[in-house]
């Protein structure tokens, strides 16, 4: 948002940390303009897997950015950046959830995973999916019920490979599966009146079995991960639940690049616990968008603007 409103009152605040297709030129530029600690995040993340990552975020092209083994570790670092900007002023979360890759930015936040391992794990994370030889793409869907979707995405399976692979909110869910059964849904959902259906730019069929062949090799890099029990709760993508093990952490890492993300859910977990506002802990307000879409309660600030760290502090 251009412009940051206070919160009539100090609510219990979660951060929400965005995923995939949150990139673009310049991302975090405002943020390393304010904050020795973010500049630091992106210097220790370009030393972890030896890329320039204040140079790509700032001067990469689109497609370069888009790039899923680009992508990945760009946004954890921009996203954690503005966490180190959050922290330095001794702000502190009642409880986090992210977004797919996300998820990793939030692990962080919560003190269960190192800056350097998880920004090598979702490199790797990025480089695995992109290799995925199995064809498909993606999907989304605006305007119909979750009831209706599924209907119509078992009717499309007689074309092929298909599963919802992002819940965002109860108007709008992303499939993803072949391009025959896809461009099947696409017209049933339009016969359906659907508001909208697009087709996104990506190379493959994330969140979906068609992602299977890269799951051994993935898990592999997940147990290789020094893990803590995070500070604060944690709400997973694959069950919606906050964490309770660390075996149920690195399951959900795991599950993720073949099973759906819950993000709807996860916003009504997080009230559930009594969240009242969220903060986008990002250069993006994409999923905070979609969290006031599920509970229209929510009050929602994103940090697009750095007057959001001095409207949060003045609160």
């Amino acid at each position: 948002m251009a412009h940051m409103k206070q919160p009539e009152h100090r609510g219990l605040f979660a951060w929400l940390f965005p995923g995939q297709g949150s990139q673009k030129t310049g991302m975090g530029r405002k943020v390393l303009e304010h904050s020795a600690a973010a500049r630091r995040v992106f210097d220790e993340a370009s030393d972890a897997i030896g890329m320039d990552l204040t140079r790509m975020c700032q001067e990469g092209s689109s497609e370069t950015l888009t790039a899923t083994e680009n992508a990945q570790p760009a946004i954890v670092t921009c996203s954690v950046a503005c966490l180190a900007a959050l922290q330095e002023r001794g702000m502190a979360p009642a409880a986090v959830a992210g977004h797919s890759v996300g998820e990793f930015s939030a692990l962080v936040a919560a003190g269960s995973l190192p800056l350097a391992a998880a920004v090598r794990a979702v490199r790797k994370r990025g480089q695995l999916m992109a290799s995925v030889t199995a064809p498909g793409s993606m999907l989304a869907v605006m305007g119909l019920e979750e009831a209706r979707v599924q209907e119509l995405c078992q009717e499309a399976a007689r074309h092929g490979i298909i599963a919802v692979a992002i819940y965002n909110s109860p108007q709008q869910f992303v499939l993803s599966g072949g391009l025959s059964a896809l461009e099947r849904f696409k017209d049933l959902a339009v016969a359906a009146g659907a508001r909208e259906c697009v087709m996104l730019a990506v190379s493959h069929a994330f969140h979906s079995p068609l992602m299977a062949q890269v799951m051994d090799e993935w898990r592999t890099v997940v147990a290789s991960l020094q893990l803590r029990m995070p500070q604060c709760p944690v709400v997973l993508n694959t069950t919606a639940m906050t964490v309770k093990t660390l075996v149920c952490i690195r399951r959900s890492l795991v599950d993720q690049i073949t099973s759906p993300v819950l993000w709807m859910q996860c916003v009504r977990t997080l009230v559930s616990l009594g969240i009242t506002d969220v903060l986008e802990v990002g250069d993006s307000k994409v999923v905070s968008s979609l969290a006031k879409r599920t509970v229209p309660s929510l009050r929602t600030m994103t940090m697009l603007d750095p007057a959001a760290l001095e409207s949060l502090l003045s609160t």
